[in-house]
């Protein structure tokens, strides 16, 4: 860290900014499918001569302007990386009409646009939390074009259990509880954003993509993994089954005692930087046309 107004080089003043360096796009990915309105996806890329690119998907309900993604995207633009960050439908300025209809699958959807429409040629994926499940599933159904992987505060596989979802049932009045069995979505606040949206058809969704032994076994670009110990929302003892169930041999998990499933202190985007830093020394993509890295 370079004392308290920077990481990494990186004034903190930008990295902690709720504004992005460029304009918001959007990408119009066609009607929903029951119809009922144009799904639209918001998002900001900035271009760069060197590859890989870099791609931040987001975790739960995480908008594109958090400083996980506001220092990749100074590093970025520092270092001549292309990079690509968003937002999630139903959350920020990607907009939907009835947050009930908000879905696991349609936001790998949106991270499978990113990749296919808005970039080109090999790319780092960074995400955390939830999002990490998402670049993992990425790392499996695109491995030519999956350069290495960040994940910090993991959640790859994380909250299946039936009882996760029924201790937040159970903490809720008669009158709602009956309502969230009966599918309908609920609103609670999560110690890691803030409110977020809940449903029975989320949590299906989840266990439809849970990555087995083979598909993990099948990815074969490098990984790096940030986790905290003190992380209640995501154990970092699954972070040890992922890394031993990934294929590849080079895959690290970078262990803290203290923090939180934010990933947020100055420490922590140090380490987020330093191992971005490490993947892209340790594994080089000459620059040029697009085309595939070979790990």
């Amino acid at each position: 860290m370079d004392g308290n107004k920077h990481i990494c080089g990186i004034k903190k003043s930008s990295i902690f900014r709720k504004n992005n360096l460029v304009e918001t796009q959007f990408a119009d990915l066609g009607r929903s499918e029951d119809g009922d309105y144009i799904r639209r996806l918001a998002y900001c890329k900035i271009e760069g001569p060197h590859r890989p690119g870099l791609i931040y998907v987001p975790g739960y309900f995480a908008r594109m302007n958090i400083a996980k993604a506001n220092i990749l995207e100074e590093f970025c633009a520092m270092h001549g990386h292309p990079f690509v960050k968003y937002d999630s439908e139903g959350v920020g300025q990607s907009k939907m009409p009835d947050s009930a209809q908000l879905s696991f699958k349609k936001w790998y959807e949106d991270a499978c646009y990113v990749m296919e429409h808005l970039t080109d040629g090999p790319q780092m994926i960074i995400s955390s939390s939830n999002g990490a499940w998402m670049a993992t599933l990425l790392a499996v159904n695109y491995p030519e074009r999956v350069h290495s992987l960040l994940l910090i505060g993991s959640a790859v596989n994380q909250c299946l259990d039936d009882d996760v979802f029924e201790n937040i049932v159970s903490s809720l009045d008669e009158e709602t509880a009956a309502r969230v069995r009966d599918g309908k979505p609920i609103r609670f606040k999560a110690n890691w954003v803030g409110e977020v949206t809940a449903s029975r058809h989320f949590l299906d969704e989840m266990k439809a993509v849970r990555l087995n032994e083979e598909q993990l076994g099948s990815i074969r670009c490098p990984v790096r993994i940030v986790h905290a110990i003190d992380d209640t929302s995501s154990r970092w003892e699954n972070t040890i089954q992922l890394m031993e169930a990934i294929g590849h041999d080079d895959v690290r998990i970078y262990l803290k005692k203290r923090g939180n499933h934010r990933m947020l202190d100055d420490e922590d985007l140090h380490l987020q930087i330093r191992a971005v830093e490490e993947l892209l020394e340790n594994y080089p993509v000459p620059d040029g046309p697009a085309g595939t890295s070979r790990l």
